[in-house]
Protein backbone atom coordinates (compact mmCIF):
# COMPACT_ATOMS: atom_id res chain seq x y z
CA UNK A 1 0.00 0.00 0.00
CA UNK A 2 0.97 3.57 -0.60
CA UNK A 3 -0.11 5.99 2.68
CA UNK A 4 -0.76 9.84 1.68
CA UNK A 5 -1.00 11.84 4.84
CA UNK A 6 -1.73 15.52 5.26
CA UNK A 7 0.48 16.38 8.33
CA UNK A 8 -0.81 19.75 9.20
CA UNK A 9 0.95 22.83 9.82
CA UNK A 10 2.29 22.94 13.32
CA UNK A 11 5.94 22.27 13.10
CA UNK A 12 6.01 20.30 15.86
CA UNK A 13 3.47 17.34 14.46
CA UNK A 14 5.31 17.80 10.92
CA UNK A 15 8.67 16.57 12.32
CA UNK A 16 7.32 13.64 14.75
CA UNK A 17 5.13 12.19 11.44
CA UNK A 18 8.01 12.76 9.78
CA UNK A 19 10.31 10.74 11.96
CA UNK A 20 7.50 7.56 11.70
CA UNK A 21 7.26 7.89 8.35
CA UNK A 22 11.18 7.92 7.98
CA UNK A 23 11.81 5.29 10.17
CA UNK A 24 8.72 2.88 8.14
CA UNK A 25 11.14 3.71 4.85
CA UNK A 26 14.32 2.87 6.58
CA UNK A 27 13.02 -0.67 8.03
CA UNK A 28 10.67 -1.23 5.24
CA UNK A 29 11.79 0.62 1.81
CA UNK A 30 9.86 2.95 -0.26
CA UNK A 31 10.06 6.56 -1.11
CA UNK A 32 8.61 9.35 1.31
CA UNK A 33 7.96 12.41 -1.07
CA UNK A 34 6.10 15.69 -0.53
CA UNK A 35 3.26 16.01 -3.67
CA UNK A 36 2.31 19.72 -2.65
CA UNK A 37 2.32 21.06 1.06
CA UNK A 38 0.50 19.40 3.30
CA UNK A 39 0.59 16.46 1.36
CA UNK A 40 2.94 13.50 1.98
CA UNK A 41 3.01 10.37 0.51
CA UNK A 42 4.88 7.22 1.55
CA UNK A 43 4.99 5.09 -1.90
CA UNK A 44 4.70 1.75 -0.47
CA UNK A 45 4.54 -0.52 2.61
CA UNK A 46 3.29 -3.67 3.46
CA UNK A 47 -0.35 -4.10 4.26
CA UNK A 48 0.41 -4.84 7.97
CA UNK A 49 2.97 -2.12 8.70
CA UNK A 50 0.64 0.46 6.75
CA UNK A 51 -2.42 -0.62 8.75
CA UNK A 52 -0.45 -0.16 12.05
CA UNK A 53 0.95 3.22 10.73
CA UNK A 54 -2.70 4.60 9.80
CA UNK A 55 -3.66 3.61 13.46
CA UNK A 56 -0.84 5.58 14.79
CA UNK A 57 -0.86 8.56 12.51
CA UNK A 58 -4.65 8.68 12.94
CA UNK A 59 -4.52 9.28 17.05
CA UNK A 60 -1.93 12.17 16.45
CA UNK A 61 -3.23 13.53 13.31
CA UNK A 62 -6.93 12.77 13.04
CA UNK A 63 -8.23 9.58 11.09
CA UNK A 64 -9.12 11.77 8.08
CA UNK A 65 -5.71 13.16 7.44
CA UNK A 66 -4.57 9.93 6.62
CA UNK A 67 -5.28 7.74 3.91
CA UNK A 68 -4.12 3.85 2.43
CA UNK A 69 -4.11 3.62 -1.14
CA UNK A 70 -3.88 -0.37 -1.96
CA UNK A 71 -1.69 -1.58 -4.72
CA UNK A 72 -2.54 -2.18 -7.65
CA UNK A 73 -5.74 -0.76 -7.60
CA UNK A 74 -4.27 3.05 -6.38
CA UNK A 75 -1.58 2.75 -9.20
CA UNK A 76 -3.93 4.76 -11.45
CA UNK A 77 -4.37 7.64 -8.65
CA UNK A 78 -0.57 7.27 -7.86
CA UNK A 79 0.45 8.02 -11.23
CA UNK A 80 -1.67 11.30 -11.71
CA UNK A 81 -0.48 12.37 -8.70
CA UNK A 82 3.02 11.50 -9.45
CA UNK A 83 3.08 13.19 -12.90
CA UNK A 84 1.29 16.32 -11.48
CA UNK A 85 2.54 20.23 -12.31
CA UNK A 86 4.35 20.15 -9.61
CA UNK A 87 6.77 17.14 -9.54
CA UNK A 88 7.07 15.67 -6.04
CA UNK A 89 10.17 16.85 -4.22
CA UNK A 90 11.70 14.30 -1.75
CA UNK A 91 10.78 15.37 1.60
CA UNK A 92 12.91 16.48 4.20
CA UNK A 93 11.84 18.19 7.16
CA UNK A 94 14.93 20.48 8.87
CA UNK A 95 15.17 20.21 12.40
CA UNK A 96 13.49 22.62 15.05
CA UNK A 97 16.12 25.54 15.19
CA UNK A 98 17.53 25.42 19.02
CA UNK A 99 17.02 28.34 21.11
CA UNK A 100 19.58 29.18 23.59
CA UNK A 101 19.09 28.51 27.05
CA UNK A 102 21.63 31.64 28.06
CA UNK A 103 19.30 34.56 30.01
CA UNK A 104 16.25 32.03 30.92
CA UNK A 105 17.26 31.94 35.14
CA UNK A 106 18.19 35.11 35.34
CA UNK A 107 14.57 36.06 33.31
CA UNK A 108 12.90 33.59 36.13
CA UNK A 109 14.20 35.17 38.60
CA UNK A 110 13.06 38.66 37.74
CA UNK A 111 9.37 37.02 36.93
CA UNK A 112 7.29 37.73 40.19
CA UNK A 113 5.14 34.52 40.80
CA UNK A 114 1.57 36.60 40.85
CA UNK A 115 2.42 37.43 37.21
CA UNK A 116 2.34 33.98 36.21
CA UNK A 117 -0.21 31.87 38.44
CA UNK A 118 -3.94 32.31 39.49
CA UNK A 119 -6.12 31.50 41.77
CA UNK A 120 -8.61 29.36 40.59
CA UNK A 121 -11.59 27.80 42.69
CA UNK A 122 -13.27 24.32 42.64
CA UNK A 123 -17.27 24.37 43.19
CA UNK A 124 -19.35 21.77 44.38
CA UNK A 125 -22.51 22.19 42.57
CA UNK A 126 -25.58 19.74 42.81
CA UNK A 127 -28.90 20.09 41.20
CA UNK A 128 -30.05 23.22 42.84
CA UNK A 129 -26.92 24.96 41.57
CA UNK A 130 -25.62 26.67 44.66
CA UNK A 131 -22.32 26.98 44.45
CA UNK A 132 -20.05 25.61 47.64
CA UNK A 133 -16.39 26.25 47.56
CA UNK A 134 -14.87 22.57 48.15
CA UNK A 135 -10.92 23.30 46.30
CA UNK A 136 -8.67 26.48 45.48
CA UNK A 137 -6.25 25.46 43.32
CA UNK A 138 -2.99 27.60 42.06
CA UNK A 139 -2.38 26.85 38.44
CA UNK A 140 0.61 28.57 36.15
CA UNK A 141 -1.03 30.52 33.81
CA UNK A 142 1.04 29.33 30.46
CA UNK A 143 -0.30 32.09 27.95
CA UNK A 144 1.34 34.72 30.63
CA UNK A 145 4.48 32.59 31.03
CA UNK A 146 5.16 32.60 27.09
CA UNK A 147 4.23 35.77 26.89
CA UNK A 148 7.22 36.87 29.47
CA UNK A 149 9.51 34.54 28.05
CA UNK A 150 9.03 35.70 24.70
CA UNK A 151 11.49 33.40 22.31
CA UNK A 152 12.57 30.87 25.41
CA UNK A 153 8.99 30.07 25.41
CA UNK A 154 8.78 28.51 21.86
CA UNK A 155 11.07 25.62 22.93
CA UNK A 156 8.95 23.24 24.96
CA UNK A 157 11.93 21.44 26.95
CA UNK A 158 12.94 25.59 28.01
CA UNK A 159 9.77 26.04 28.38
CA UNK A 160 9.11 22.66 31.00
CA UNK A 161 12.09 23.52 32.92
CA UNK A 162 10.48 27.18 33.45
CA UNK A 163 7.66 25.52 34.89
CA UNK A 164 9.36 23.33 37.10
CA UNK A 165 11.79 26.13 38.45
CA UNK A 166 8.03 28.50 39.05
CA UNK A 167 6.88 25.58 40.67
CA UNK A 168 9.59 25.01 43.06
CA UNK A 169 9.49 28.85 43.93
CA UNK A 170 5.64 28.77 44.46
CA UNK A 171 5.84 25.76 46.88
CA UNK A 172 8.60 27.21 48.72
CA UNK A 173 6.63 30.51 48.96
CA UNK A 174 3.82 28.77 50.68
CA UNK A 175 6.02 27.89 53.26
CA UNK A 176 6.29 31.40 54.21
CA UNK A 177 3.37 32.92 56.19
CA UNK A 178 3.23 36.45 54.22
CA UNK A 179 4.19 35.36 50.94
CA UNK A 180 1.27 32.48 51.33
CA UNK A 181 -1.78 35.02 52.38
CA UNK A 182 0.05 36.97 49.27
CA UNK A 183 -0.58 34.57 46.90
CA UNK A 184 -3.48 33.33 48.66
CA UNK A 185 -5.45 36.56 49.16
CA UNK A 186 -5.39 35.64 52.87
CA UNK A 187 -6.00 31.80 52.76
CA UNK A 188 -5.91 29.00 51.65
CA UNK A 189 -9.41 28.57 53.18
CA UNK A 190 -10.11 25.25 51.56
CA UNK A 191 -7.84 22.58 50.91
CA UNK A 192 -5.20 23.53 47.86
CA UNK A 193 -4.51 21.73 45.10
CA UNK A 194 -1.47 22.94 43.43
CA UNK A 195 0.10 22.20 40.22
CA UNK A 196 3.66 20.25 40.70
CA UNK A 197 5.84 18.08 38.59
CA UNK A 198 6.75 14.65 40.09
CA UNK A 199 10.47 15.79 41.38
CA UNK A 200 8.89 17.91 43.91
CA UNK A 201 6.71 15.43 45.68
CA UNK A 202 8.03 14.80 48.81
CA UNK A 203 10.67 12.07 49.81
CA UNK A 204 9.45 8.93 50.51
CA UNK A 205 10.01 8.40 54.61
CA UNK A 206 12.55 5.99 55.51
CA UNK A 207 10.23 4.22 57.80
CA UNK A 208 6.87 3.68 58.00
CA UNK A 209 4.67 5.59 60.33
CA UNK A 210 1.28 5.23 61.94
CA UNK A 211 -2.06 6.24 59.20
CA UNK A 212 -3.14 9.63 59.38
CA UNK A 213 -5.94 10.46 60.38
CA UNK A 214 -8.71 9.82 57.49
CA UNK A 215 -11.27 11.95 58.99
CA UNK A 216 -9.09 15.14 58.28
CA UNK A 217 -8.29 14.91 54.87
CA UNK A 218 -5.37 16.46 53.46
CA UNK A 219 -5.16 20.30 53.19
CA UNK A 220 -2.35 20.39 50.14
CA UNK A 221 -3.18 18.06 47.13
CA UNK A 222 0.10 17.88 44.80
CA UNK A 223 -1.99 18.06 41.60
CA UNK A 224 0.08 16.09 38.30
CA UNK A 225 -0.22 16.33 34.77
CA UNK A 226 -1.15 12.84 33.16
CA UNK A 227 1.62 12.40 31.61
CA UNK A 228 3.95 12.82 34.63
CA UNK A 229 1.60 10.56 36.67
CA UNK A 230 1.59 7.56 34.39
CA UNK A 231 5.47 8.23 34.63
CA UNK A 232 5.88 7.79 38.32
CA UNK A 233 6.15 4.23 38.51
CA UNK A 234 5.60 3.63 42.75
CA UNK A 235 2.83 6.37 42.66
CA UNK A 236 0.51 4.36 44.31
CA UNK A 237 3.09 3.54 47.08
CA UNK A 238 3.95 7.61 47.20
CA UNK A 239 0.38 8.64 47.50
CA UNK A 240 0.40 6.39 50.90
CA UNK A 241 3.10 7.75 52.01
CA UNK A 242 2.24 11.42 51.69
CA UNK A 243 -1.14 10.60 53.25
CA UNK A 244 1.29 11.15 56.63
CA UNK A 245 2.57 14.55 55.86
CA UNK A 246 -1.04 15.47 54.91
CA UNK A 247 -0.73 15.53 51.16
CA UNK A 248 -3.03 13.80 48.36
CA UNK A 249 -2.56 13.33 45.00
CA UNK A 250 -4.51 14.78 41.92
CA UNK A 251 -3.81 13.83 37.92
CA UNK A 252 -5.09 16.54 35.95
CA UNK A 253 -5.49 16.45 31.93
CA UNK A 254 -7.88 13.62 31.23
CA UNK A 255 -9.16 14.53 27.83
CA UNK A 256 -11.73 12.76 26.22
CA UNK A 257 -9.39 10.94 23.86
CA UNK A 258 -6.63 10.01 27.01
CA UNK A 259 -9.80 8.48 28.75
CA UNK A 260 -9.66 5.83 25.79
CA UNK A 261 -6.32 5.14 25.82
CA UNK A 262 -5.60 4.46 29.34
CA UNK A 263 -6.85 2.71 32.39
CA UNK A 264 -8.26 5.74 33.70
CA UNK A 265 -9.72 3.44 36.96
CA UNK A 266 -6.30 2.18 37.83
CA UNK A 267 -4.93 5.55 38.43
CA UNK A 268 -3.72 5.87 41.95
CA UNK A 269 -5.04 9.62 42.96
CA UNK A 270 -7.35 10.61 45.52
CA UNK A 271 -8.82 13.02 42.68
CA UNK A 272 -8.81 13.06 39.12
CA UNK A 273 -9.51 16.11 37.01
CA UNK A 274 -11.23 15.87 33.95
CA UNK A 275 -11.18 18.53 30.43
CA UNK A 276 -14.58 19.50 29.60
CA UNK A 277 -15.06 18.89 25.69
CA UNK A 278 -18.58 18.23 23.98
CA UNK A 279 -16.33 14.78 22.86
CA UNK A 280 -16.82 13.54 26.42
CA UNK A 281 -20.31 12.17 25.38
CA UNK A 282 -18.83 10.19 22.78
CA UNK A 283 -19.73 6.66 23.06
CA UNK A 284 -15.96 4.96 23.84
CA UNK A 285 -15.64 7.92 26.38
CA UNK A 286 -18.65 7.16 28.66
CA UNK A 287 -17.74 4.00 29.35
CA UNK A 288 -14.19 4.34 30.34
CA UNK A 289 -16.20 7.16 32.65
CA UNK A 290 -18.27 4.53 33.68
CA UNK A 291 -15.60 2.09 35.24
CA UNK A 292 -15.02 5.81 37.52
CA UNK A 293 -16.02 6.77 41.06
CA UNK A 294 -17.90 10.14 40.12
CA UNK A 295 -17.20 11.10 44.22
CA UNK A 296 -13.50 11.87 42.52
CA UNK A 297 -14.02 13.66 39.76
CA UNK A 298 -13.61 17.38 38.72
CA UNK A 299 -14.70 18.43 36.03
CA UNK A 300 -12.38 21.15 35.02
CA UNK A 301 -12.25 23.79 32.09
CA UNK A 302 -16.04 24.52 31.99
CA UNK A 303 -16.81 27.22 29.94
CA UNK A 304 -20.87 26.74 29.52
CA UNK A 305 -24.25 25.40 30.87
CA UNK A 306 -23.60 22.21 28.91
CA UNK A 307 -20.53 21.75 30.69
CA UNK A 308 -22.29 21.66 33.80
CA UNK A 309 -25.26 19.99 32.53
CA UNK A 310 -23.38 17.37 30.87
CA UNK A 311 -21.63 16.95 34.19
CA UNK A 312 -24.76 17.06 36.75
CA UNK A 313 -25.98 14.04 34.19
CA UNK A 314 -23.02 12.18 35.08
CA UNK A 315 -23.35 12.17 38.74
CA UNK A 316 -20.09 14.90 38.79
CA UNK A 317 -20.46 17.22 41.70
CA UNK A 318 -17.39 19.42 40.98
CA UNK A 319 -16.25 21.70 38.81
CA UNK A 320 -13.87 24.44 37.78
CA UNK A 321 -12.99 26.29 34.71
CA UNK A 322 -14.41 30.31 33.12
CA UNK A 323 -18.23 30.15 33.51
CA UNK A 324 -17.66 28.88 37.10
CA UNK A 325 -15.43 31.17 37.72
CA UNK A 326 -18.19 33.60 36.46
CA UNK A 327 -20.89 31.95 39.06
CA UNK A 328 -18.68 32.74 42.17
CA UNK A 329 -18.37 36.60 40.90
CA UNK A 330 -22.04 36.72 40.50
CA UNK A 331 -22.64 34.69 43.70
CA UNK A 332 -20.19 36.80 45.54
CA UNK A 333 -21.46 39.84 43.93
CA UNK A 334 -25.07 39.39 45.06
CA UNK A 335 -24.17 39.17 48.35
CA UNK A 336 -21.83 42.54 48.48
CA UNK A 337 -22.78 45.77 50.21
CA UNK A 338 -20.34 47.29 48.06
CA UNK A 339 -21.05 45.83 44.88
CA UNK A 340 -22.63 48.77 42.56
CA UNK A 341 -19.08 50.50 42.83
CA UNK A 342 -17.69 47.64 41.05
CA UNK A 343 -17.89 45.84 37.93
CA UNK A 344 -18.35 42.20 37.48
CA UNK A 345 -14.80 42.05 35.42
CA UNK A 346 -13.16 43.58 38.26
CA UNK A 347 -14.35 41.39 41.37
CA UNK A 348 -13.71 38.61 38.53
CA UNK A 349 -9.94 39.96 38.22
CA UNK A 350 -9.74 40.39 41.96
CA UNK A 351 -10.79 37.01 42.48
CA UNK A 352 -8.25 35.15 40.40
CA UNK A 353 -5.17 37.70 41.42
CA UNK A 354 -2.39 36.53 43.67
CA UNK A 355 -1.06 39.30 44.53
CA UNK A 356 -2.42 42.19 47.00
CA UNK A 357 -1.69 45.03 44.15
CA UNK A 358 -3.93 43.38 41.91
CA UNK A 359 -7.08 42.86 44.54
CA UNK A 360 -6.86 46.85 45.34
CA UNK A 361 -9.67 48.38 44.82
CA UNK A 362 -11.95 46.22 46.58
CA UNK A 363 -13.79 47.32 49.82
CA UNK A 364 -15.38 44.31 51.23
CA UNK A 365 -11.76 42.40 51.50
CA UNK A 366 -13.46 39.55 53.97
CA UNK A 367 -15.44 38.22 50.71
CA UNK A 368 -13.02 38.48 48.59
CA UNK A 369 -10.91 36.37 50.55
CA UNK A 370 -13.71 33.48 51.37
CA UNK A 371 -14.55 33.39 47.88
CA UNK A 372 -18.31 32.66 47.93
CA UNK A 373 -20.34 34.10 50.66
CA UNK A 374 -20.35 32.31 54.30
CA UNK A 375 -22.58 30.01 54.55
CA UNK A 376 -21.84 28.68 50.63
CA UNK A 377 -17.95 27.90 51.74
Amino acid sequence: MAVRVSPGTRSEAQRLVFALLREAVDVKGGSLVEIAPDDWLLTELPNFEAGKLQALLGQILGEAAVQLLPLPSSKLMLITLLNAARLPQFLEVPAAEPVSPLGLDARLDRLNLSQVFRRHSIVGITDTRLPKLVFQRLGLDLTALKRDLGRLGVDRALLRHAQSMLQKRVLEALGDEGTRKSLMGGGPIAPLLLDLPPELLPEMPDTAEDEADADAGPGLYATLALQDAVSVGNLAARRKALRQGSWGIAIAGLSASALTLIEPEALPADWLILDWSHALDETQVLKALRRLDEARLILNGCDGEAALSWGISQGIHLYGGPWIEDIITATRMDHCRDAARCLRSECRARGLATAPSERLGCTNTLLLESVLPEGRA
